[in-house]
Parts: structure tokens; C-alpha cells; sequence
């Protein structure tokens, strides 16, 4: 358990440097002495705030939390959330949805427990251990929905197992893409016993397998569903309830990513779940689910017909092999819409698959935690191959699989530190391994090589062809997939390690993003086949685009993506500004 003072100001920290940072709120910031730290001042709606900070790489503001004093007309004022959320520029209601899920996430973060030692835990098991939540959102762990039962039962800190309920649909409200003949499928995926017992259950039902499918539920969505968007379909005796069977999971850091915890090295499930934590709300985006297996396909294609894939640029990918996805009665278009992504499932292969003898797999969102100890969890790793070396070799692993994909193949993918795993041996960087690919992978059709085509997506392809760009996969320009790229590798994520090792290592953060930026040259001169589409990319321009997380929040759910201007510590001295 954590302090709630700490992690009060850890809140207060968090949004208000994500709102200096994405321009929300204006500042000032003194000369700054050496390291770059002063005192920065800025206006809060009719506060004003004066706190010790300095300003990072892309421009990431950091604060030193408890130097903050905020004054109205001149006399102090107390620090809360409540008063700072309230002189937000955003409506009324925008306010009091951020203030709410930023006290749930106090109250759930409160009552997480702590894994006293991390280092040594296979790979799912040290995923969902890794409690600290997105370093910089402020909802980190909002789970708006979950009350204090439910963070026990559900969430990945705790530990616990659960069964997964079942139900029976209608095949023709129902989509899905297996890799074989159902039975097989479900065979395989629960073993022999369980699928049997499936089957009988459906059997005792009322239905057949011929005209009813059946999936997967995540118990809590269906305690949900059942007494609401749900409930008219069950009362009609479309959907039955089948009870819960098979294998218990065990929630990944995700949330509504599973880890099979009776039979370790079977299919991850990622299944929709109605909650609020930190961007957006867990359901599955509905187009994604049976289109899942294509994108796999065609990203693993991709690799196996690049060999440098296995060699310079080693990738591996937990590939989603198969999706179930409810639909609900094409007559009734109001309950299609409430129940749109809220019942499906995607299979994902297993960690364990991809690993070869003497390697391990760790969540990149390890790489710049600190243990309890007080020691960084990759101290052991630095210790045995020297700070130079290891990161050296580490930046080799995590960026240039996922830049060669973009420059040479015009792929990006969401390389964010939850959906990256680094694999290593005996603490040494080997490869990347990435996840998650159904909903956040784009491609602009001009920038594919020659000969290459996007994804083949089956029977819906017409209707992703018919779609503007920007909608699905299919991006309408190049700087989508730059933005996507640098945004979730570099400015959310390498940044955190950046600062890690700054703080505990002592290395400067210019050094950082040289190192980055020497490296992602040196594949410049390796490449030289490919400069135009490099030009192409503008990844050295002073300054970028970056999406704006916290921006987006306050004009509410339904507001399109946010977008701000940062400067850029990877730029070209020679181009303008």
C-alpha cells in the first residue's frame, strides 16, 4: 500500500505538468540554473501558481510537487484537486467527470497492494504486478466503474483468478474469424473436457450448434450487461446465459487482457470491459475484433518477407489469431448501438510462445520502475554490462524494429510501453516483442513500398475501402504514422526511462535522445535506399505533433483527437524553424 499524501501530490504533479506540458495552461519559467530547474509561474483561471520545474526533452514539463504555492489576488491558497480542477477551461460537466476519476484513481491506487520483489517474475506474472500505472496521465488508475470489491476481485495487483462466464448468441448476430473448424478451435483453446461440457451446456439451453455460437464474458461486464443494455435480448431468450466454465485468468496490466492462470502458456483473451481508466473506455472497437486475425497476418507476412527482421532489426509479434464479436439483432438498431463492442473476444498467443531457451520477456513500463528497494528494476542489468553498453544496446531493440517497420515497410504500429516487451538474456537486450495490434496499427496506401499492399480484411474489405481515411487503418497522410510512432516510443515512453536513468544513473537527458538520435542516423547511412521516405517521415524537424491526452479529456467523449506543437530533441540543427 502506498501513502495517500504521496499519492495525492503524485496527482496533482501528474495533471498539472500534463497541463503546462500540452499548453492547456501557459508559463513562465525563470532563467533556470543548472539543470535546467527554476521557478515557473502560470495562471490557473483565477489562480495563479508558482512552482520549481524545468522543462525535458519534447518539451515534457517536470515539477518538483511540493514547491507548489497557488495565490488569489494575492493571498495563498490550499492545493487541492478540487480547487485546481475547478478553475479548469472546461464545461461544467468535463470538470466533474476529471474530478471523479481522478479521486477513484487515489481511492483504487490507495488499495493496490505491492509485490515486494519484482525482478525475478516471469513475464505475465511481472505484467500485472507493475501497479504504478501510466506515469504521465493523472487518471492512471481511474477504473470508473470498479468499486472497492471489484479492484480486489479484478484487478491485476491483487493477483486473483477468475472464470470466465459464458453465453449463447445467435449465429447471425454474431461475427467471428477462427484459425480452424470451430470445434477444433474450442478444443484446443479450452481442452477437450471443458469444450464438452460447453457444448452440453448449450445443449441444456435450448440451442445447437448450428444455429447459436457461443463466446466468453469477463464476469464483471456481464454483471453489467445482464441488468441493462443486455436484458431485453436475454429476456427474449436470444442470448442464454450458460454459466461459468473452464480455466481461471488472471487480469493483465490492461485490465481486459487475461492470462490463462490454469494452464500458463495458452492464449492471452482480451475481452471488452465497460470501464473508465485513464484515455477511454475499455470496450473493443467493433470493426477490430474479426479483423484482428487479418492484421496479424499481414504484419507477420510483412516480417517473414524482410529477413533483416530476424536480424538486424529483431521483432517478434503475440499475434491475434482469432475474434468473436456480438452484433445483436440487425432489427434493433438502439440495442445494436448500446451493446456495440461491449461482447466479443480476441485470442493472442502466448509470451512463453516466443521466447527461445535462456531469454525472458519484460513489459517495457518495467524498464524505468523502481522496486522496493529503492533501486531501479534494471540496476542488476546495468551493474553486469555497464550503463554505456546496455543502453546502447538497448535502444537498438526497442527503436529500430519498430522505425525499420515505418521507414522501410510504411507501418506503425502503437509501440506505447504496455504494448512493448523487451526480450532479453541474461539481462541484455535481444529483441522487441509487441502486442495489441487489432485497433492501432496505420499504413498510408503512397507510402507502402512498391509492390505492397495493406491488410486483407475479408468480406468487410469493401467497407474499409468505402471508409475515409483516418477512420480505420488507413491513414491520409505520412505524418499519422509519424506522429503514432514518436508519440508512444519516444515522447510517453523512452522520455520515462530518460528521466530513470537521468535520476538515479546521473546521465544527462541530452544524452539520451543523442544516443537515440546517433542511432536512428547510423540507420540513415545503412539505409541510404531509403532517404527519401526518411525526408519523408520529418522526423528531424525542430518541431512536431504530438497527441494532446489530457486536452481531449476536457472537451469531452465525443471531442476528435487533440493535437499540440512540442519542440523536438532528435532535430536537425540545419533545418528551419
Amino acid at each position: 500500500m502506498r501513502s495517500p499524501e504521496a499519492l495525492r501530490w503524485r496527482v496533482i504533479r501528474q495533471l498539472l505538468e500534463a497541463l503546462l506540458f500540452e499548453g492547456v495552461l501557459t508559463y513562465r519559467l525563470e532563467p533556470p540554473a543548472r539543470g535546467g530547474w527554476g521557478w515557473l509561474s502560470f495562471s490557473l483561471g483565477q489562480v495563479e501558481g508558482r512552482c520549481r520545474g524545468r522543462v525535458r526533452g519534447f518539451g515534457r514539463v517536470q515539477l518538483a510537487i511540493k514547491s507548489l504555492g497557488l495565490s488569489r489576488q494575492g493571498r495563498a491558497v490550499a492545493v487541492s484537486l478540487e480547487g485546481l480542477v475547478g478553475q479548469l477551461p472546461a464545461s461544467l460537466e468535463c470538470r466533474c467527470v476529471l474530478l471523479a476519476e481522478l479521486e477513484a484513481t487515489l481511492r483504487h491506487a490507495a488499495a493496490c497492494p505491492v509485490v515486494a520483489e519484482r525482478r525475478d517474475l516471469a513475464a505475465e506474472a511481472l505484467d500485472s504486478a507493475l501497479h504504478e500505472g501510466h506515469p504521465y496521465h493523472p487518471c492512471f488508475k481511474a477504473r470508473l466503474g470498479f468499486d472497492a470489491e471489484d479492484q480486489a476481485r479484478f484487478g491485476p495487483e491483487s493477483g486473483h483468478a477468475f472464470a470466465l462466464h459464458w453465453l449463447t448468441v445467435p449465429r447471425d448476430h454474431c461475427l467471428s474469424q477462427l484459425p480452424e473448424a470451430e470445434a477444433a478451435f474450442w478444443d484446443r483453446e479450452l481442452g477437450v473436457e471443458t469444450s464438452r461440457a460447453l457444448w452440453a451446456a448449450l445443449a441444456a439451453s435450448g440451442g445447437d450448434s448450428r444455429r447459436h455460437a457461443v463466446l466468453p464474458v469477463h464476469p464483471w461486464q456481464w454483471r453489467q450487461l445482464r441488468e441493462g443494455a443486455l436484458g431485453p435480448a436475454l429476456a427474449r431468450g436470444e442470448v442464454r446465459a450458460l454459466g461459468t466454465l473452464g480455466d481461471a485468468y488472471r487480469p493483465s496490466q490492461s485490465l481486459r487482457s487475461l492470462f490463462n492462470a490454469s494452464r500458463p502458456g495458452q492464449a492471452c483473451v482480451k475481452l471488452p470491459l465497460g470501464i473508465g481508466n485513464t484515455s477511454a473506455r475499455r470496450h473493443l472497437e467493433p470493426h477490430s475484433v474479426p479483423s484482428a486475425p487479418a492484421i496479424s497476418r499481414w504484419l507477420r507476412d510483412t516480417l517473414d518477407g524482410d529477413p533483416r527482421f530476424a536480424t538486424d532489426y529483431p521483432l517478434r509479434l503475440l499475434e491475434e489469431y482469432a475474434g468473436v464479436l456480438y452484433t445483436g439483432h440487425p432489427e434493433r438498431p438502439a440495442e445494436q448501438a448500446a451493446l456495440a463492442g461491449e461482447l466479443g473476444a480476441i485470442w493472442r498467443d502466448a509470451i512463453a510462445q516466443r521466447l527461445a531457451g535462456g531469454e525472458r520477456a519484460v513489459p517495457a513500463n518495467a524498464l524505468f520502475a523502481v522496486e522496493a528497494d529503492g533501486r531501479p528494476f534494471i540496476a542488476p542489468w546495468i551493474e553486469r554490462h555497464g550503463l554505456e553498453a546496455w543502453l546502447a544496446a538497448l535502444i537498438r531493440a526497442l527503436v529500430l524494429p519498430v522505425w525499420h517497420l515505418l521507414a522501410a515497410h510504411g507501418i506503425a504500429v502503437e509501440a506505447h510501453a504496455q504494448n512493448a516487451l523487451l526480450v532479453v538474456r541474461d539481462g541484455w537486450p535481444v529483441a522487441l516483442l509487441l502486442r495489441d495490434f487489432h485497433d492501432s496499427v496505420e499504413y498510408v496506401e503512397a507510402f507502402l513500398p512498391e509492390g505492397a499492399e495493406g491488410p486483407r480484411l475479408g468480406e468487410r474489405q469493401a467497407d474499409y475501402d468505402a471508409a475515409p481515411d483516418d477512420r480505420y487503418y488507413r491513414m491520409g497522410a505520412v505524418e499519422a504514422l509519424r506522429e503514432l510512432v514518436m508519440d508512444t516510443l519516444f515522447v510517453y515512453h523512452l522520455s520515462e526511462l530518460a528521466l530513470a536513468l537521468e535520476t538515479h544513473y546521473g546521465l544527462p537527458e541530452a544524452r539520451f535522445w543523442q544516443a537515440v538520435s546517433d542511432c536512428l542516423a547510423a540507420y540513415a547511412r545503412r539505409h541510404p535506399e531509403l532517404a527519401a521516405r526518411l525526408a519523408h517521415l520529418g522526423h528531424r524537424r525542430p518541431w512536431i505533433a504530438a497527441e494532446a491526452l489530457i486536452t481531449r479529456k476536457l472537451r469531452g467523449p465525443e471531442a476528435p483527437e487533440c493535437h499540440h506543437r512540442i519542440a523536438n530533441p532528435l532535430a536537425d540543427a540545419d533545418l528551419p524553424h
